[in-house]
């Protein structure tokens, strides 16, 4: 603060130095010429010998004659100033003598100090100068004649030099530091510092030559600025800008109390006309210059900046909230002084203190949980028949988006991990069950607050109450209450404020301060410890403290949660809901597998001769008008689907009669869900299970959906699932396209299988089939040869697709569900939340697309894989036609050969491929199946590492590149 300072005089500007007088300038003509007043002479052309010339130089030196010291005899101008002194006070003393020589008889007499200086000649000098020999330490005046002459300033015109006492100058900094303009330095907003006040014009400039002596009063104001500013904001930008706002005028409230407090005092510097301690002044000030450097710059307002270049402040809690904590985490790491420490811990706890209370209160943690109205009935309750009440929901995926899921930058990363999933379970949970007691019963007076004080943070290590926050007590500020001198025995002391002068026992607020914030943060500052426990050493294990207890809530929260979907036996179960997806979305349910082939497929080996139970018309055409249909015989598919003769089949008749389908097999009661208690999920499964018909983009290429004869012809059928509104986070719309990308791969997979089955009867059976190729019969052998292949090949896929894509994930997945074995149970405790829980589903799904070649990265090898089975439908068409007599068999055999030419090529290409994978996936891929892990559970086969059981599969000595007999 006071480190330095300086105060200059100015010489009169007629003043000469010099020892002569000046004279009027001669003409410019007149003017002599400019000579220099040296000469160097060049060196000469030889050697150089420095040291030879220099022990010369010395020789010489050494032998010269002594000079005399001429005795220099004072200025002109200072002979003129001194004659009156030397006629009225040395009168005595002898002229021929020289004021030299009285001079230095007056200091061998006097010995008044050992400094000489002209100031001395002057009747006003005191001769009970001090006898030290530094001029500083000198009186002002001395000093700053002493300095003046020793370093004279030009003459500017403008510059306007102002003469000060030390009390004087105290006095103006007092003021200064405490952000008041004084008689020297005042305020100037463009540029938000304090400047002097010159008084001489706009371009004029004032000499105190105060350096660095106003930044404590600038930073002062600049704060007071910003304050302003900022509760401009709080009103919009939410509590922690207003709390901000509050704490930072409790802080400036306390600097200047203290600044006032600091030495010296008003009183002590118009009491006092010695001299003060500068430098111990300025210990005193350095620590709140230190507080204010560390305030400003958290604000972007520091000394270095201008107006023009303040930083921009992002005023929402979670940026300004993480830039306190930063800040504050810096002091602790350059470990700054424990005021500026405590102020900023101070600010980031009344700054945070509502910001954490709505987030405690976002997983109910503590005494209020919001609660939310949920509109649909979970229990059982049709949601088809609540039109009304659906339309007034709002969707559960934006009411779980709207939950803030960015946090400060103090919050710890456990915390992070957890608290997102905490708050969306309490959501889902005030929906699944609004009477579980986590809602009813909430935590009481527990909450989330700051712990700074050494008590607080063992009291929370230790798990025991923590210490009450006394009021702040002052004893400036208390009021103590009068009693009487009386002394009354000890029933009648209540009798005692009858003694007292009326008045005198009033206690109301009103004798309290206005507001107690200045004194909880002096209680504050003083209470803070130098250095934190050994329990919390740094700042970021005190902040895992701090979020603890609300971590373990978070945690509690989100088990609970997922409890209720994993072991109640309600409709939230979530295991039952997965029983009906794999039984029906991925046809693993026997009975509804064996309708869905009679409803949609056919086997037969005669073109017109099957007899379903079912029709689309109720008035079927006769076998007759089918046989003489010209369309090509799609084979594999029922000819029920067929009887329009338009593709695709649409209408109310297939809707109608897929409904049966599905009503058919759920009346069959089969074995889905082992538990009895959990029937609701099956009875209910008749109106959340349903077939729909979608559009599927046409145009080149993209239109074989619309074609019976494609693989494709039924894709645009799919089965769609509507879960209960609570379990809609584990089966989202995301998973069940997946189940449905699964549902039209299984559909092609059973189109290929039924047309093969027709190819064997059309070629084998005796009573319906033809001797196909009599007179050719290599293309007989080749037929059969085609035929033992393409069968090996599409059985070995659809073993591979249910035995090891479906079954070899799903079985591991739902054992982790189950709550019946140990090995379950070690795996149900892996997952966290529901959240989780819907990833690890989403994972499986994506691993069983993975292992059918499904995936949008496994375009290509999914494309060979499809065109395996396009060549195997194709051929089941050719000889469908051929045994229909539509064409001949010379026909027909160049055809059947190119087809297995085309197979041959594609299955060379495929297991190639895989083979590829395999080598590059991971280790495990090459296990077998069987090997079990280490807790008892079935190990899941994976995504590409299942693709190893498929070459197995598929891959036996290339036999289908072998050449026919």
């Amino acid at each position: 603060m006071f480190s330095q300072w300086h105060t200059t005089g100015s010489a009169p500007a007629e003043m000469d130095f010099s020892s002569h007088n000046f004279e009027m300038p001669p003409a410019l003509e007149d003017l002599p010429r400019i000579t220099p007043f040296f000469f160097v002479p060049p060196l000469e052309n030889k050697p150089q010998n420095p040291i030879m010339e220099s022990l010369k130089l010395e020789k010489m030196n050494t032998n010269l004659p002594p000079r005399p010291v001429p005795l220099k005899q004072l200025p002109d101008e200072l002979e003129a100033l001194t004659q009156d002194f030397i006629q009225n006070g040395l009168e005595s003393l002898s002229l021929n003598k020289g004021l030299l020589g009285s001079i230095k008889r007056d200091f061998y007499e006097h010995k008044q100090n050992g400094l000489l200086s002209w100031d001395k000649l002057r009747p006003s000098y005191r001769s009970g100068a001090s006898r030290t020999p530094f001029i500083s330490e000198q009186g002002d005046l001395l000093s700053t004649a002493v300095r003046t002459h020793a370093q004279p300033r030009l003459y500017d015109a403008l510059d306007s030099t102002v003469h000060i006492t030390q009390k004087m100058l105290l006095l103006s900094l007092k003021l200064t530091v405490l952000g008041l303009n004084s008689p020297y330095y005042v305020w100037e907003p463009s540029t938000e510092r304090f400047v002097q006040n010159g008084g001489c014009g706009e371009k004029s400039k004032g000499n105190i030559l105060i350096h660095g002596k106003d930044e404590i009063g600038s930073l002062l104001r600049r704060l007071e600025i910003f304050l302003a500013e900022l509760r401009e904001k709080s009103a919009r930008e939410g509590p922690t800008v207003h709390a901000l706002a509050h704490s930072i005028s409790t802080s400036l409230d306390y600097i200047r109390d203290c600044i006032t407090k600091c030495p010296p005092t008003v009183d002590d510097i118009n009491a006092n006309a010695g001299d003060f301690p500068l430098q111990e002044i300025w210990s005193r000030y350095a620590v709140y210059e230190e507080l204010l450097g560390a305030l400003t710059d958290l604000y972007g307002r520091s000394w270095e900046h201008i107006p023009d270049t303040y930083l921009l402040l992002d005023f929402t809690s979670i940026a300004i909230l993480s830039r306190i904590y930063e800040h504050l985490s810096a002091h602790f790491d350059r470990q700054s002084s424990k005021v500026v420490r405590a102020v900023f811990a101070f600010i980031l706890t009344n700054a945070s203190k509502q910001y954490l209370q709505d987030v405690a209160s976002s997983v109910g943690f503590g005494n209020q949980v919001s609660r939310r109205k949920s509109s649909r009935n979970t229990k059982g309750q049709n949601d088809f028949d609540m039109d009304e009440d659906e339309g007034q929901e709002e969707d559960l995926f934006e009411l779980l988006g709207g939950i803030e899921t960015s946090f400060p930058a103090f919050f710890p990363r456990k915390v992070l991990q957890i608290l997102p999933a905490a708050q969306k379970s309490l959501v889902l949970l005030q929906i699944a069950k609004e009477d579980h007691p986590l809602l009813s019963n909430p935590t009481g007076n527990l909450s989330v607050r700051w712990l700074w004080s050494t008590d607080e943070i063992w009291a929370s290590w230790n798990e025991t109450p923590l210490p009450k926050i006394s009021s702040p007590q002052s004893s400036a500020c208390s009021v103590t209450s009068p009693t009487s001198t009386t002394r009354y025995p000890t029933e009648f002391l209540d009798f005692r404020k009858f003694d007292l002068e009326p008045g005198s026992a009033t206690s109301g607020d009103f004798l309290k301060p206005e507001s107690d914030s200045f004194l909880k943060l002096s209680r504050f500052v003083e209470t803070f410890p130098d250095t934190l426990p050994p329990i919390a050493p740094t700042l970021s294990e005190l902040t895992s403290l701090v979020f603890k207890d609300l971590m373990k809530h978070s945690s509690l929260l989100s088990s609970s949660l997922l409890s209720i979907y994993i072991d109640s036996p309600g409709i939230l179960n979530f295991r039952s809901h997965l029983l009906i997806l794999r039984s029906f979305l991925l046809l693993s349910l026997p009975s509804f597998k064996s309708r869905m082939l009679s409803a949609l497929f056919s086997d037969a080996g005669e073109f017109g001769s099957e007899k379903s139970a079912h029709s689309l018309s109720i008035n079927r055409r006769s076998k007759k008008s089918i046989k003489e249909r010209t369309q090509p015989w799609a084979v594999g598919l029922s000819l029920d689907l067929l009887e329009r003769e338009t593709w695709p089949p649409v209408g109310s008749d297939l809707s109608f009669f897929l409904r049966t389908v599905i009503v058919d097999s759920l009346k069959s009661r089969p074995d889905i869900i082992e538990d009895q208690k959990r029937d609701l999920v099956l009875e209910e499964a008749a109106w959340r299970l349903g077939f729909a018909i979608r559009d599927l983009p046409t145009g080149s290429g993209r239109d074989k959906w619309l074609d019976p004869l494609c693989i494709e012809s039924l894709d645009f059928l799919y089965m769609d699932y509507k879960p209960p509104r609570p379990l809609e986070i584990l089966i989202s719309y995301d998973i069940l396209s997946k189940y449905q990308r699964m549902f039209t791969f299984i559909l092609r997979l059973l189109r290929v299988e039924c047309a093969l089955k027709s190819l064997f009867r059309m070629s084998t059976h005796r009573t319906i089939a033809d001797f196909l190729f009599p007179t050719l019969t290599q293309s007989r052998k080749l037929l059969l040869h085609f035929r033992f292949v393409a069968q090996a090949f599409v059985s070995s896929l659809s073993g591979y697709v249910y035995e090891t894509a479906i079954g070899g994930n799903f079985e591991p997945f739902l054992e982790r569900l189950s709550s019946d074995s140990d090995a379950s149970n070690e795996g149900y405790n892996q997952f966290n939340d529901v959240f989780e829980l819907a990833d690890r589903h989403s994972a499986v799904l994506d691993d069983i697309l993975s292992a059918c070649l499904l995936r949008s990265g496994q375009r290509g090898v999914g494309d060979l894989l499809r065109h395996c089975l396009e060549i195997v439908l194709e051929f089941t068409i050719v000889v469908g036609e051929l045994h229909r007599g539509r064409i001949q068999e010379y026909q027909a055999a160049p055809m059947i050969e190119e087809l297995h030419q085309k197979f041959c090529a594609k299955m060379t290409a495929l297991t190639r491929v895989l083979k590829g994978i395999v080598e590059k996936g991971p280790s495990s891929s090459s296990s077998p199946l069987f090997i079990a892990p280490s807790d008892g559970g079935h190990r899941p086969t994976g995504g590409l590492e299942a693709l190893h059981h498929l070459l197995l599969r598929i891959d036996l000595r290339d036999w289908w590149n072998r050449p026919t007999a």
